[in-house]
């Protein structure tokens, strides 16, 4: 029966990577983005949303766990999620810098042909601008980061309770909720990427705009740069410095708890 679930899942993570891999090409091509320079951006940016959705379920599946040894398997689940997910960010990275130049010179030149608006419309955008407000949404921030707070203890709190020492747990579990937050901010880019719906010219905007705020915690500034979620994935830099990140720390706990805990 495990195997058969197995291939059932596997089936449908195949199915899932395609289905999103060709949502991201479609939408690179519709902002007249060269197909060549496409195909690799949009496959790699595929897999890191798969990767990021394994591993913000097994992560949820972590909080809820008891037993050590379903603790142990979940971290070294997510262990294999993440490392995926950091190569193929890494990839990512690779192409990222070749397509942001076409869609910058695609969008370049298109703005370069726009007039002015005149000064009715000017008016008028002032006035829906001054209406808006900020509150719900802020509300909303304030709702996830209680919640995430409250994860965060209930994660600090099992591990001490299974023999790990305090500050070893409170390293992993911030960067377990800092890339947490990454990989949500992720899925939720890449869900409002592919959903795009416009003319040619907000398209091409609305792309730009997306792949911009998704490159700054996955890409970074500029080649080279660790970026905030690669930090907390954790990984040597171009100067061969080890930062631990969330592979480091959960490494640690699982020696801690293969050495505190019988028959683990």
């Amino acid at each position: 029966m495990d195997h058969n679930k197995d291939l059932i899942n596997s089936s449908n993570r195949e199915n899932g990577l395609t289905n999103i891999n060709r949502a991201i090409y479609k939408k690179l091509i519709e902002c007249q983005v060269p197909q060549m320079i496409a195909v690799k951006p949009a496959y790699n940016l595929a897999q890191m949303y798969m990767q990021a959705l394994d591993f913000t379920a097994k992560a949820n599946d972590l909080i809820k766990a008891t037993e050590t040894t379903d603790i142990a398997g979940k971290i070294l689940e997510m262990r294999e999620a993440v490392k995926s997910l950091r190569h193929f960010s890494e990839q990512f990275g690779r192409s990222y810098y070749v397509l942001m130049d076409k869609v910058s010179a695609l969008t370049e030149n298109w703005l370069s042909e726009e007039t002015d608006q005149d000064a009715d419309m000017d008016e008028v955008e002032e006035v829906l601008e001054g209406l808006k407000t900020n509150e719900l949404g802020e509300g909303l921030k304030d709702e996830v980061k209680a919640h995430s707070r409250q994860q965060y203890s209930v994660v600090v709190k099992k591990l001490i309770s299974k023999g790990c020492p305090e500050d070893m747990t409170n390293y992993f579990a911030e960067n377990l909720f800092e890339l947490k937050s990454e990989t949500d901010g992720l899925i939720a880019l890449v869900d409002r990427l592919v959903s795009l719906d416009d003319d040619f010219e907000d398209l091409i905007l609305d792309v730009e705009e997306a792949l911009i705020e998704l490159s700054i915690p996955w890409v970074g500034f500029s080649p080279g740069e660790t970026a905030h979620a690669l930090w907390h994935i954790g990984d040597h830099d171009e100067d061969n410095f080890f930062f631990m990140g969330f592979l480091g720390w959960s490494l640690a706990i699982l020696e801690n708890l293969q050495e505190n805990i019988e028959n683990l």
